[in-house]
């Protein structure tokens, strides 16, 4: 999802940290043979029931930002051992998973752990139906960018120039 635009040497990069998009029409709902990906109404935040997936990748076939990963086989930690929130979503092996928006604290009313560590304070979560929330200030006041409109996906992360 870089953009590079420019003539030597007047180039310029336009970097995006891409995850999922938790898209309004999110095309791995309609392909998913198991109905693994959903998607919570209220919310928006689409996730994958990892009891349910059989791995068969279509979601990831379906998604048009390449942001999905296939757990082949059992998980590698980093430290050996999984850390974390206990009621994060696990790795399991031969299935698809993806960013949960960790929807895990979203439930108890946090903000996704992106959002919480993001050092440059540049990430920013909240309801996008409530005009009096912050994203929703943010979107009306300033410039903004989504990833792949013409994909039809109505994806619900905003980039902010």
């Amino acid at each position: 999802m870089d953009s590079m635009a420019g003539e030597y040497p007047n180039c310029t990069l336009q970097h995006y940290p891409v995850a999922c998009q938790h898209c309004a029409d999110a095309p791995c709902l309609e392909v998913c043979p198991t109905g693994a990906t959903m998607k919570d109404e209220e919310t928006g935040i689409v996730t994958v029931d990892v009891e349910t997936c059989i791995g068969c990748k279509t979601c990831m076939q379906a998604c048009p930002y390449e942001v999905r990963v296939y757990n082949d086989g059992e998980p590698k930690y980093a430290m050996e051992f999984a850390v974390g929130f206990a009621d994060a979503p696990q790795h399991v092996a031969n299935t698809v998973e993806k960013c949960t928006m960790c929807a895990n604290l979203v439930a108890r009313g946090e903000k996704p752990m992106c959002v919480q560590a993001c050092v440059g304070y540049a990430r920013f979560f909240g309801d996008l139906d409530d005009p009096e929330s912050e994203v929703s200030k943010l979107i009306a006041e300033r410039d903004w960018e989504q990833l792949l409109p013409e994909q039809g996906t109505n994806p619900s992360v905003y980039y902010l120039k």
